[in-house]
């Protein structure tokens, strides 16, 4: 099983004064990255490992592309 992202060492070292003087926009992008590092801060689906997903932006989630086309 993988290491939860808040447990890695860029979250154990992120500072909230940081997070908080940047803003909301820069404190979601930079948690995206924390959780998809080797994307760069682009959405995985967890359910089917996939790499293309659109994103909600209304909601600030993210939808898979694949689990939807499959259950249409």
């Amino acid at each position: 099983m993988a290491q939860h992202f808040l447990l890695s060492a860029a979250a154990r070292t992120l500072s909230l004064r940081k997070i908080y003087t940047e803003g909301e926009q820069a404190a979601y992008e930079t948690f995206c990255k924390m959780r998809w590092p080797e994307t760069d801060g682009e959405a995985i689906c967890p359910q089917c490992g996939c790499y293309e997903a659109y994103k909600i932006t209304t909601r600030r989630k993210f939808k898979c592309k694949a689990v939807t086309t499959s259950s249409a």
